[in-house]
């Protein structure tokens, strides 16, 4: 994380308009403190390093309805689920999506979930999600951008079969060196990380989108980094990360 920090603060010192993103399975893992703290220390790090929002995942789901209430209560950055349901109640377990202004557009992100129905929670067809909240957010945004966890082969059917969004942010299986762009609509899907036992959050992508007056999608282009050795870590975020391995 203290990496990741370095390399998010250099981003935010040469560009005006950062959005700060995640696809999801990023609050719990194998690996603690995260995993000990049901991700309070996870929340923590992405309110530090200023995330704009996160998608919920299936590992995000698995807390149960007690536990994500309280760390989407910690969380100071948009935590999304169009398509989470509780069981109980027939609601959403969070809010579908939040509306930003950034460089003079109203900038739509909704959030989407994949994985299968849990004890309290049901997870609603992806595709059905996508086509019917982007059809409600184009009366309140300029873009559009999807937060995905439904993997990249669904990834790939919302891009073709759902025009408007400009940009995929894809979490879980499949990560890309490069983006996936449908040969249909022309949106991009970024996939940079997926997590593995004892490994999560070593690589962090840059895409860059150049949107037309409209609204449309103009150019983009992608830079995905290895957060190595070559990069330093940021000493504030590198004595925080110290502090909770101790305790």
């Amino acid at each position: 994380m203290a990496r990741r920090a370095t390399k998010i603060a250099e981003e935010r010192s040469t560009k005006e308009n950062v959005l700060l993103l995640d696809a999801g399975d990023s609050l719990v893992g194998d690996q603690d403190p995260a995993r000990t703290t049901q991700g309070r220390t996870s929340v923590d790090v992405m309110n530090r390093l200023g995330y704009d929002a996160m998608t919920l995942g299936p590992n995000d789901l698995a807390l149960g309805l007690a536990v994500l209430r309280q760390r989407m209560a910690e969380a100071q950055f948009a935590v999304l689920s169009a398509n989470a349901i509780e069981k109980a109640t027939g609601e959403l377990v969070a809010a579908p999506y939040v509306v930003a202004e950034l460089a003079g557009y109203r900038v739509a992100i909704i959030g989407l979930s994949g994985g299968e129905s849990a004890a309290e929670i049901v997870v609603q067809d992806p595709l059905a999600t996508a086509q019917a909240v982007v059809a409600e957010v184009k009366g309140q945004a300029d873009v559009i951008i999807l937060l995905s966890h439904a993997g990249p082969e669904m990834d790939l059917k919302i891009a073709d079969t759902v025009p408007g969004i400009a940009a995929i942010v894809s979490g879980g299986p499949g990560a890309q060196a490069t983006p996936i762009v449908s040969a249909v609509t022309g949106t991009p899907i970024y996939h940079v990380d997926a997590a593995n036992p004892g490994h999560a959050g070593r690589r962090l992508g840059a895409a860059t989108l150049v949107i037309n007056p409209d609204g449309t999608l103009k150019s983009q282009t992608w830079q995905p980094w290895t957060l190595g050795p070559e990069i330093a870590a940021d000493p504030i975020m590198a004595a925080w990360v110290a502090e909770q391995l101790r305790q």
